[in-house]
């Protein structure tokens, strides 16, 4: 069933402007935000903080510095990010013993299973969003992404090269 935008029911924007990909990608993170807040209403966490555990799930323990150069986020604004993880329980500050000026962030047992449920929230709000595009078709719409933000972001490169995905075996 097609997710209907009752907030939107206005005339489609003129021709012109549905021929900028920037346009259409900003349309689809409005839609994609608010599908989210509809499935998920009393959700706490969002996308950066979801981001940050996965990036301490994958790393390990990490300066608080190195989590906002790794995601691009500005020092100040991260630190509302880890507060509110930590209030939750999902990450704890440590001191760093090879430096006891600074604090490390480690993720918690409930963190990584607050992860693990945010994936699999992720994965039904994409089955959402993208219910329109055939598994071929969402493997394409990923690849072209991944290689737009690979050309100005390295980060992404290493995903860029990797191709479509396979699909699951059996």
């Amino acid at each position: 069933m097609p997710v209907r935008d009752r907030w939107c029911e206005g005339p489609v924007p003129p021709d012109p402007v549905l021929r900028l990909p920037t346009h259409l990608v900003a349309e689809f993170l409005r839609l994609a935000r608010r599908t989210s807040e509809e499935l998920y209403p009393a959700e706490e966490l969002r996308r950066p903080h979801v981001v940050t555990l996965a990036w301490l799930a994958d790393q390990g323990p990490m300066s608080q510095r190195q989590v906002s150069e790794r995601l691009r986020v500005g020092p100040a604004d991260l630190v509302g990010v880890i507060d509110t993880l930590e209030r939750l329980a999902l990450v704890e500050r440590r001191r760093d013993p090879a430096d006891r000026r600074r604090y490390s962030l480690h993720l918690t047992d409930e963190g990584r299973r607050a992860l693990r449920e945010r994936r699999v929230r992720g994965e039904r709000l994409n089955d959402t969003l993208l219910a329109g595009l055939t598994e071929p078709e969402r493997d394409t719409l990923r690849s072209l992404l991944l290689k737009a933000l690979a050309h100005h972001d390295g980060r992404f490169a290493s995903a860029a090269d990797q191709g479509p995905v396979d699909p699951p075996t059996e």
